[in-house]
């Protein structure tokens, strides 16, 4: 992304610079992180920023549209910077979550929706462990 504070003011975000350091690292390319992931990166990169900034900045990111999130049933939220329509394969055992291109996964029968509803789009998540 070559311009970051313009594309933070495109979304109605106010590019301060703690915003402006954390997006450098979060759209630096497409990936998948947790809260904890950033701390740790922001910390590797000499950063200056609270914890309470770095939620703050995902959670303000997450209501702009500008990243995704991925709620695990485990209590782990991962953010990811791809947008585009795709699923995840999530490894437990690792805790790393892979992108699965749309095209790769076909459904044959999907439950019947209320007429009073429209299908926005569907997203699969597969779990996977490492063999013992």
């Amino acid at each position: 992304m070559d311009n970051i504070e313009t594309f933070l003011r495109e979304n109605n975000i106010s590019p301060t610079k703690q915003r402006l350091e954390l997006a450098e690292i979060i759209f630096s390319k497409n990936q998948h992180f947790t809260a904890a992931d950033l701390i740790n990166m922001a910390i590797n990169s000499d950063l200056n920023i609270s914890q309470a900034t770095v939620y703050n900045t995902l959670c303000l990111f997450e209501k702009r549209g500008i990243l995704k999130t991925i709620n695990l049933q485990n209590d782990c939220k991962f953010y990811d910077t791809n947008l585009s329509l795709h699923h995840h394969i999530y490894n437990t055992s690792s805790n790393l979550l892979t992108d699965v291109d749309n095209c790769e996964i076909i459904f044959s029968k999907l439950p019947n929706i209320s007429k009073d509803l429209e299908l926005e789009q569907t997203e699969v998540l597969i779990k996977v462990r490492n063999k013992s």
